[in-house]
């Protein structure tokens, strides 16, 4: 942590130091994702409309690869005023909004396109936006990091075979007890630790979307690739409130327009990598299994009770479920 921190205040430092016809308000925002995966364009895309939004008075200038540190720090970072817009895996900004858990449960969505829509809907967005706000964050939209599914070093047909198996997981909750349900032995570790995990034989898989599969080449190491589609990530776009209501108002409606816009942009954007990734996944002959997902849905139903508890998460997935 301190050493991430220190290096986002040095980055801070060398671009303070902007020529005199730059934009008045520049705002800075984090993500781990790779300059050319989807998370980056999305960013690069909110910067782009909030400056035309704004007649060049904004725009965002934007860190990749965790610059600024990695999600659990940017979103503290939001905080502190290190980092003004962090791009986060819900399953992190759960620990801070535990809300947010609803997100992260397994087959919550019908597929990535049911996702979209509630991701899109105004009624969702103004619900987490106030479920956010009562934590000291504000929400300026939602993007998608993929439709999830699992590799591993040894073929999966069905869910019996990731039965005792050590899947890799973020360290959140409901991840890790829907691998529970599912009868695996689920392993949180850090992201960047994963690739010499599977190398090694810490763990025997992980889930992962065809795109981060394939971009980060995991597909080396663990070469099968089991489609049960067991959850739609989704990857909130936060900024903290203390920092949004410090801007003057019309930049504060031009960032939340263009974050719509740009998260809409985003996820179609990830939905039509996915769609790529797995035709060079098919090109590169790795191990594609499609067990029945049945069992992992029936068996997901387990855990529900136990995360949809307060009244805002009731009202959260009944808004979802009446989303056609």
């Amino acid at each position: 942590m301190k050493k991430s921190l220190t290096l986002g205040l040095l980055l801070l430092a060398a671009t303070a130091f902007t020529p005199v016809n730059a934009a008045d308000i520049v705002l800075k925002a984090s993500h781990n994702a790779n300059p050319d995966e989807p998370y980056h364009t999305g960013m690069q895309r909110m910067s782009e409309l909030l400056k035309e939004k704004t007649g060049g008075k904004a725009e965002i200038q934007v860190f990749s690869n965790a610059q600024l540190g990695d999600e659990m720090e940017s979103i503290q970072g939001t905080q502190l005023g290190i980092v003004d817009i962090a791009v986060t895996a819900n399953e992190v900004m759960a620990n801070f909004v535990p809300d947010m858990n609803i997100f992260s449960l397994p087959y919550l969505f019908k597929d990535a396109e049911h996702m979209d829509r509630a991701a899109g809907s105004d009624k969702v967005h103004e619900y987490v936006d106030q479920v956010m706000a009562k934590k000291g964050y504000r929400l300026l939209g939602l993007f998608f990091a993929g439709t999830r599914h699992i590799m591993s070093k040894q073929p999966i047909a069905s869910i019996d075979d990731i039965k005792g198996k050590k899947i890799r997981t973020l360290n959140n909750p409901a991840h890790i007890d829907a691998f529970k349900s599912f009868g695996a032995n689920p392993t949180p570790m850090a992201y960047g630790e994963l690739y010499g995990a599977l190398e090694t034989g810490v763990v025997d898989g992980a889930e992962a979307a065809n795109t981060n599969y394939y971009a980060r080449k995991f597909y080396e190491v663990a070469p099968n690739w089991a489609m049960v589609g067991w959850v739609e990530l989704v990857a909130p776009v936060v900024m903290g409130s203390a920092r949004f209501d410090a801007l003057p108002k019309d930049v504060q409606t031009a960032l939340l327009e263009a974050g719509a816009e740009a998260a809409k942009a985003e996820r179609k954007t990830y939905r039509e990598s996915d769609l790529r990734n797995l035709e060079n996944l098919q090109k590169l002959k790795v191990n594609i299994t499609h067990p029945k997902t049945e069992p992992f849905r029936e068996a997901s139903k387990t855990i529900y009770g136990k995360y949809i508890t307060s009244d805002e998460q009731k009202e959260l997935l009944k808004i979802i479920n009446n989303i056609e």
